[in-house]
């Protein structure tokens, strides 16, 4: 007979595995289905019972983590957008520590495009996510605004003597996002037909046009 132990903290373990243990891979099982439903059919298009379908596990399980498909969306978000910027400050920091100042733009960049090839990962995070709802809308216009900040950290780090007054600066840097956006997602509704390289040329083009209008 299989063992069974019980813990104050997590609650019972079942085949090594405690409750908590259970509870997160569920909630990763969820996660799973959401990017793979959100990131092809759509997530209008996705319910309850098809993300159940696809986890292989009854409602029960999903509201155990998530309230509703929005909720669902809203986590799937962040930890897409977490990746691709995880693996975009380690490659910038990749750079840096080789002492490659200018080659943080193009190290970035390309980082940044080579996760956006994830189909699934980009079509949520930049077409699923649109016109939701005004909490989905307030947490796209909260990681914009940090995409825009990490620009701004490399532009001055890159240029010491940055003159562009506080406001300016940070409307620069969602102008800069947003172009670096647009890009991607017409590379996404385009089947990545452009080669990854030539994007990370245009971008970091963009970047250094702007870093070289600075007085030096």
């Amino acid at each position: 007979m299989q063992k069974i132990e019980q813990n104050n903290t997590s609650g019972r373990t079942y085949g090594g595995e405690s409750a908590a243990e259970r509870l997160s891979r569920q909630r990763q099982t969820f996660m799973d289905a959401g990017l793979e439903l959100f990131g092809t059919v759509g997530y209008r298009a996705t319910t309850v019972r098809t993300l159940c379908k696809q986890a292989g596990l009854t409602d029960r399980y999903f509201y155990k983590t998530f309230s509703d498909t929005e909720d669902l969306l809203a986590a799937v978000y962040t930890e897409s957008l977490d990746q691709i910027q995880a693996e975009v400050v380690a490659a910038i920091n990749t750079a840096a520590n080789q002492q490659l100042t200018a080659g943080q733009i193009d190290a970035g960049l390309e980082a940044f495009f080579s996760a956006f090839e994830n189909s699934r990962m980009a079509r949520v995070c930049w077409l699923e996510v649109l016109g939701v709802s005004p909490r989905i809308d307030a947490l796209y216009t909260h990681r914009t605004q940090q995409f825009a900040e990490l620009l701004l950290v490399l532009g001055r780090a890159m240029q010491p003597n940055w003159s562009i007054a506080e406001e300016e600066t940070r409307i620069t840097g969602i102008a800069l996002v947003g172009a670096i956006s647009q890009s991607a997602l017409q590379w996404l509704l385009d089947d990545y037909r452009s080669p990854r390289a030539m994007l990370v040329s245009a971008n970091a083009r963009l970047i250094r046009g702007l870093i070289n209008t600075l007085p030096h």
